[in-house]
């Protein structure tokens, strides 16, 4: 891929539009070298900049726009966590962030969760992990059309509380009943579907069967207050993507996103107890997972 000089940095160009601006920051040139490698590597309009201490990256952060950032948590003099937390406080919009540590503990997790980074890489890192880490801010940053059905007002009013603090970019639709949901996705076709099980008139299961006939892409999950086995069951047997027991909380929500689009989860993510059908799938991608049709989490 072509490199051009832009200030002294170097822009990797596409056809495709406007560059993305990415923020390297790490004492040590070989680790911002294995970054930008990785990223040379894409087909990508990127704009790579480069910062060496955390002091340097706050200045960039506060006077620039950066789409993504790639920070070692040990830098001299302001740690790579204290500069983020400077540059952004308690801002609702950030950059997409990964935290970088030859230190590989809960602890240093836990900081990646409190500074509200989406990703931990442990060094050495390969360029599988910047790519895949890429590949899950191309899917973030795109808008995911939901479908929310349940014939409880108040229910729908907390659970849209709850995909509202998703990391995706939620498009949301509401309905109060199967029909309307039916009726909707005559309109419009939806990424996810989270159908309530128990509902006047259609219930849970003949909905989610239906609107998979009419949109056979979309991923259903099926939500309930219970967590019954032959609930489970009859979610696994039309075809759901994913079961959740009512309440839930956006970490829950996020893996099953993470899961609807065979993106790897984030390994500071916290456990889930969502119950996924595709059990080679979770298996092999998170070295585990709660299954429909066996109660456990995952």
């Amino acid at each position: 891929m072509p490199i051009i000089a832009l200030n002294n940095q170097p822009l990797m160009r596409d056809t495709t539009g406007a560059a993305h601006r990415v923020l390297i920051v790490d004492d040590q040139l070989v680790v911002r070298g294995a970054v930008r490698t990785a990223l040379e590597k894409m087909d990508r309009d990127l704009l790579v900049i480069e910062a060496d201490t955390g002091e340097e990256a706050l200045s960039i952060l506060r006077n620039s726009h950066v789409d993504m950032i790639f920070c070692d948590i040990q830098l001299p003099g302001m740690t790579g966590p204290e500069a983020l937390v400077q540059a952004f406080g308690d801002k609702a919009m950030r950059p997409f962030m990964v935290l970088m540590s030859t230190h590989q503990t809960a602890g240093v997790r836990e900081i990646g969760r409190k500074v509200g980074v989406y990703e931990f890489l442990p060094k050495p890192f390969s360029d599988a992990d910047i790519i895949n880490a890429i590949s899950a801010f191309d899917r973030l940053s795109q808008v995911t059309r939901v479908l929310l059905v349940d014939d409880s007002a108040t229910a729908r009013k907390l659970m849209t509380r709850i995909l509202g603090r998703s990391q995706f970019h939620i498009d949301l639709t509401e309905a109060d009943s199967g029909a309307s949901a039916i009726e909707s996705a005559l309109f419009r076709p939806y990424d996810v579907i989270f159908c309530d099980f128990n509902m006047p008139g259609l219930d849970g299961v003949e909905t989610a069967g239906k609107l998979l006939q009419m949109n056979p892409r979309a991923q259903i999950v099926l939500i309930s207050t219970e967590q019954q086995e032959r609930m489970v069951r009859s979610a696994q047997g039309i075809g759901a993507f994913a079961f959740l027991k009512k309440p839930f909380t956006p970490n829950d929500v996020d893996a099953v996103l993470h899961d609807a689009f065979a993106l790897k989860r984030p390994s500071i993510a916290l456990p889930t107890h969502a119950i996924f059908s595709n059990e080679d799938a979770v298996r092999a991608k998170h070295g585990g997972g709660a299954i429909l049709g066996s109660a456990g989490v995952a």
